[in-house]
């Protein structure tokens, strides 16, 4: 009876709209603006598994996991590869182009994702897997080069000089949603922030040559990627034909039939990085956005159906999930020697999270709403002034070992970030009082 009605000649009374607060399934926040709770954002996907269900929950979770591969074929075998040949034809130095145009690409998930939280959402979400984002990106980035990899030496100067525009970031955010609202102009501020930064590295070389006084040009990026030997960019026939080696264990062949689907599926929708380059990162980067989308949606159920605020699931496991392509391309580049590029891409990633993928949402947001955005939770507030904390963390452990990157420094960053997680979801656990609508008589 609720479907295809006209609202000019037809309008429930206030005591039908209490009696029948979910009845209208596809305007859920409209009935739930009625009550004195706070909405879970599962109501704002698709009307579909909102019924809490241990069998959703299990499908939703390991579909999650799955796509955590798919995201990691993405970055590896398409994205980074892709970005490798685009910044070897702009000659680009190793550390810019990490903290500029891997850092970019490999933020898509988290850009998409707070896309969904501002516009769709409207809840912590967005803002919870940025701020658990950056954290990640910083330490276990830093934790994982470290103790994965052999040791690398880092410069001084890109280190310092993205961390200085890091804290900056977090200084701006936390000023902007530490009254709960965000404006247009707040908004703004973000934006410009990035953009100044990015003028800074466009002159950064000439700004070294005027405050040090050693700079070779060792660092450009000199290998092209289609002529190297050493891990050669693979076409169409390599991502389908490709398998095990005759005598290869169990777990190697399991694993491949288990990535095969996605490598195929890929492999048919995006074209290789051996033709035509630009058009492959474009594709990449609209797969790892479409991944982003069902990945909030399935982990919202999951995290429903375990009674997990939305703040905490953004903060732990979609933070972790959305930082594949970081993790995975700042491996691919610290394993073969760049240091310096894979902590800039993780400290440019956070940069570019900060600035972009939360401004530009909101400014979009609030110019076209014409009003002030809500940021519903206060948690979030104290965890965002301790991005500061883990910035300082990886620096001084940095300085402890003379800006080498290793073992030592891995541990440090890890057992950090063991201690920013207990904290603030112990926060968001006691801090976070707001109750929660009940939509199982829906």
């Amino acid at each position: 009876m609720f479907f295809d009605w006209d609202s000019t000649d037809f309008r429930q009374s206030d005591e039908e709209r209490n009696l029948f607060a979910f009845s209208d399934k596809s305007d859920l926040r409209d009935d739930i603006d009625l009550l004195n709770c706070t909405p879970p954002a599962i109501v704002d996907f698709p009307n579909f598994m909102r019924q809490k269900s241990w069998i959703a929950a299990t499908v939703c979770f390991f579909l999650s996991m799955y796509l955590f591969v798919v995201l990691a074929i993405v970055c590896d075998d398409y994205l980074v590869p892709a970005m490798e040949r685009l910044c070897y034809t702009l000659r680009m130095t190793y550390d810019v182009a990490g903290a500029t145009f891997l850092a970019a690409a490999t933020s898509a998930p988290e850009l998409f994702v707070n896309f969904v939280a501002t516009f769709i959402t409207h809840g912590d979400i967005g803002l919870g897997t940025i701020v658990g984002s950056s954290v990640f990106n910083i330490l276990v980035i830093a934790g994982v080069c470290g103790i994965l990899t052999p040791p690398s030496k880092l410069d001084w100067w890109p280190v310092t000089r993205d961390t200085v525009w890091y804290l900056l970031a977090v200084a701006t955010v936390t000023t902007v949603v530490w009254d709960s609202l965000v404006t247009w102009y707040e908004a703004t501020v973000l934006i410009l922030l990035y953009l100044l930064y990015i003028i800074q590295l466009v002159l950064d070389r000439r700004i070294q040559n005027c405050v040090r006084k050693e700079h070779t040009e060792s660092e450009l990026i000199s290998e092209d990627p289609m002529t190297r030997e050493e891990e050669p960019l693979q076409g169409f026939r390599d991502h389908v034909c490709t398998k095990p080696e005759q005598g290869s264990n169990c777990c190697r062949w399991a694993w491949w039939i288990i990535k095969y689907p996605a490598e195929l599926m890929l492999a048919c929708t995006v074209p290789s990085v051996r033709t035509i380059f630009f058009l492959s990162m474009v594709l990449a980067i609209l797969w790892i956005s479409a991944i982003s989308y069902l990945l909030a949606w399935f982990l919202t159920v999951v995290g429903y159906n375990l009674h997990v605020p939305d703040s905490i699931m953004g903060l732990t496991v979609l933070a972790a999930g959305t930082s594949v392509p970081e993790v995975a391309s700042s491996y691919i580049v610290s394993r073969k020697g760049y240091g310096s590029m894979a902590i800039c891409n993780a400290i440019g990633s956070n940069t570019f999270d900060i600035c972009v993928c939360l401004g530009l949402p909101w400014l979009i947001k609030t110019l076209i709403d014409n009003r002030q955005i809500w940021i519903d939770s206060t948690a979030l507030h104290l965890t965002t002034a301790m991005l500061v904390i883990t910035a300082f963390s990886l620096y001084v452990s940095l300085l402890i070992t003379r800006f080498v990157i290793g073992k030592i420094v891995g541990w440090i960053c890890l057992i950090s970030y063991v201690a920013f997680l207990i904290a603030a979801c112990a926060m968001e656990v006691f801090l976070h009082k707001a109750n929660m609508c009940d939509i199982e008589g829906s």
